[in-house]
């Protein structure tokens, strides 16, 4: 702030999906889970599971600061230049949408987005910049496996 330079911390986003009605699912599904024995309990539930990952998967927000770490973590032994991580973040982000995720560009401005992204990780250290080039800072790569994990599913559903 004394310096003129004010950011934001980022942007959150929230997505609502259509509620999962559980008296639905197992009329549809035809189960009764107290009837089951242990393990066609345990298959029951995972199928349950498994519904709901892919109903939270299609609302799953990608946010900027999600976009440029996997893009890091997908790059680990390459200091980029913040051409590079905008292309490829670019790339990952066509890839999405024809995926139909809900990518979140704020001010609708995909450059703007990218360089937020980029500017977050680096305003917490998270990312190290020299000489022009970025990469993982040393001893942060959990914590940029953390951010690319919001996304992870959806990326995964890409290969």
């Amino acid at each position: 702030m004394i310096s003129g330079r004010w950011y934001r911390y980022g942007y959150a986003c929230v997505n609502f999906g259509r509620p999962l009605s559980m008296r639905e699912y197992v009329a549809r599904h035809n189960v009764d889970f107290r009837a089951l024995d242990e393990g066609g309990r345990h298959r029951a539930v995972e199928q349950v599971g498994q519904r709901l990952m892919g109903a939270i998967c299609d609302v799953i927000p990608v946010l900027p600061v999600s976009l440029v770490a996997t893009v890091l973590l997908r790059n680990p032994h390459e200091a980029l230049t913040e051409i590079d991580v905008k292309s490829k973040t670019y790339d990952l982000i066509q890839r999405l949408e024809a995926a139909r995720a809900r990518v979140y560009v704020p001010r609708s401005d995909l450059d703007y987005a990218i360089g937020v992204g980029l500017r977050m990780l680096t305003l917490r250290r998270i990312v190290i910049e020299r000489d022009g080039r970025y990469g993982v800072a040393p001893g942060e790569q959990a914590l940029i496996e953390y951010y690319a994990n919001a996304i992870a599913p959806l990326v995964e559903q890409l290969k």
